[in-house]
């Protein structure tokens, strides 16, 4: 028999005897410490979620926080039991539900699975609502953009006590409008190091649960001190959602712009490095292509996601649909090199289409009417071989602890010599006699071959899965100087109130800088970068 339980949205402040029972996730939980004493801990304050999306904030008391401290744990799915109801009047309300929950000493917490609970359960706010605000508002938010400008790290004094914040703009998913958001502290520091650690082409953002604050007659968003938790180009679906929605921008990009003046380069074997899902530009020389994964697939028509066979029908797990027919799309995995490294990339229908000049439906008609072996490529795909490219490509982080924890695939190739020679000239790329028959080379694969197979093949034959791309989108790193973001500059006096400020000292990596550190550390020359890092710190000392 299925146990019973409430959802929140029906939740409430009745006068009848309720006993009140959620199957929930935590959210988020954090320590606050403002009605602390000496004698009590700080309480513990979560917002919970449930299977229909609906939000509600619970509290432990001080006095009962020795009862709970070690049986809830934010991520988890637990069924609570015996909660009170109070109206929802704090400073800030993580949640917009008309009531809150307390725990009670007869609270009882058990620990369920399900998955049938979102992880995070973001409530966007679409940036339209933010801007229209005319004052302060004390709900907390969740937002998502894209990053397109960047101040500089302000550090300063507040009755004493040192302070630092980051402006940044976002712009949001329709594109065109664009948000401020300030990070203060712990957030500001985090963000900065991320740009430092992670080079990439662009940055997706989600702070969830921030506030609404009002500044110079616009309004912004910024963390708060307990309840905010910032996400950057994480592996989540809300961003990588986003990050596919931003496909069409790029498509207007000429070659010139994505490859000379928007991307990040990095060599192969920095692209091994990363460890976040990332977009970087590449150059390297095609030398083999990787017979025993098959060069095409059995497509969705829908929505290009590869289909399983299943009986006599083709099912889409993606659209939950079953189909009689599917259509035929390259995936191609081509052996590139460079002079730091090898490593095998995937190359997709739209790219592979534009260079062979056919669609794989017809090269698949061909070959299977001249008897081709199904174990091998059509001679056409051949063409690849001893070319050298521009490669725009997306490292996406499947396994850290793996053998293989990455899947590199290529989101837009560039084949035309004036354009190589310039990125070459640009980043002063030495051209590096790459042999046919250098074995040694080729023979240096990272990748397992089995665990390539189980999570990598595509295959008319077999109807694996396509590896999805991810393609990010937006302005790049380098770009986001101080021209681009002056519409962010605060006022601090005004901003802060009346408070003892040091004088403000500038970005500890300013954009421009992180350019040029990021150009010496690519080429493998850490101890350069370190240098190049102390004397602009220096500099701006």
């Amino acid at each position: 028999m299925t146990s019973r339980y409430d959802l929140i949205c029906n939740v409430n402040g009745g006068s009848e005897h309720k006993i009140w029972r959620i199957k929930v996730r935590v959210i988020r939980l954090w320590r606050s410490s403002y009605f602390k004493d000496n004698n009590n801990k700080p309480m513990i304050e979560l917002v919970v979620l449930d299977e229909q999306g609906g939000r509600i904030q619970c509290t432990v008391k001080s006095i009962h926080v020795y009862l709970f401290e070690n049986s809830i744990k934010e991520g988890n799915v637990y069924m609570l039991e015996n909660l009170s109801v109070a109206l929802n009047s704090g400073k800030y309300k993580p949640t917009m539900h008309e009531f809150r929950m307390f725990f009670k000493r007869e609270t009882r917490v058990t620990l369920v699975e399900d998955s049938s609970i979102p992880l995070y359960g973001f409530s966007f706010v679409p940036f339209v609502e933010i801007l229209n605000e005319t004052k302060d508002d004390r709900r907390l938010v969740d937002v998502l953009g894209v990053v397109t400008g960047k101040g500089n790290l302000i550090e300063f004094k507040k009755e004493g006590k040192p302070c630092n914040y980051v402006v940044i703009e976002l712009e949001n998913i329709e594109g065109g409008l664009k948000l401020r958001c300030t990070l203060w502290e712990d957030y500001a520091f985090m963000f900065l190091k991320h740009l430092e650690d992670h080079p990439s082409e662009c940055y997706v953002v989600v702070l969830q649960f921030a506030k609404m604050k009002n500044f110079k007659g616009s309004v912004g968003v910024s963390n708060t001190t307990y309840n905010s938790k910032l996400f950057i180009n994480a592996n989540i679906p809300e961003i990588e959602d986003f990050q596919m929605s931003q496909l069409s921008d790029h498509a207007s990009l000429t070659l010139e712009e994505e490859f000379l003046e928007r991307g990040v380069y990095k060599s192969i074997a920095d692209l091994k490095e990363v460890t976040q899902n990332s977009v970087f530009i590449t150059i390297g020389t095609v030398k083999d292509i990787e017979s025993e994964y098959n060069w095409c697939y059995r497509a969705c028509k829908k929505c290009s996601l590869g289909l399983k066979l299943d009986g006599s029908m083709f099912y889409c797990k993606k659209c939950v649909t079953h189909y009689s027919t599917f259509v035929t799309r390259y995936s191609i995995q081509l052996r590139v090199v460079d002079e730091t490294d090898s490593a095998s990339f995937i190359l997709f229908d739209k790219e592979a289409s534009n260079f062979l000049k056919i669609p794989a439906y017809e090269l698949r008609t061909s070959y299977i009417a001249k008897g081709g072996d199904k174990n091998r490529h059509p001679e056409e795909i051949d063409s690849f071989k001893d070319k050298k490219f521009l490669f725009k490509v997306q490292v996406k982080i499947q396994d850290m602890e793996s053998i293989v924890p990455y899947v590199i695939s290529i989101s837009r190739l560039c084949f035309e010599d004036n354009i190589i020679a310039s990125f070459e000239k640009k980043y002063q790329i030495e051209e590096v006699a790459l042999i046919q028959d250098n074995s040694e080379l080729l023979s240096q694969f990272t990748e397992s071959s089995d665990l390539l197979k189980d999570n990598l093949s595509v295959s008319c034959d077999n109807g694996v899965d396509t590896p999805s791309p991810l393609l990010l989108t937006g302005k790049t790193a380098s770009n986001m100087d101080s021209s681009v973001i002056k519409v962010l500059d605060v006022d601090l006096a005004e901003y802060c109130g009346n408070a003892s400020f040091d004088t403000p000292s500038k970005c500890k990596g300013e954009m421009h800088s992180e350019q040029t550190i990021v150009r010496v550390a690519v080429h493998g020359d850490e101890q350069s970068a370190k240098k190049l890092r102390k004397v602009i710190k220096e500099e701006k000392n």
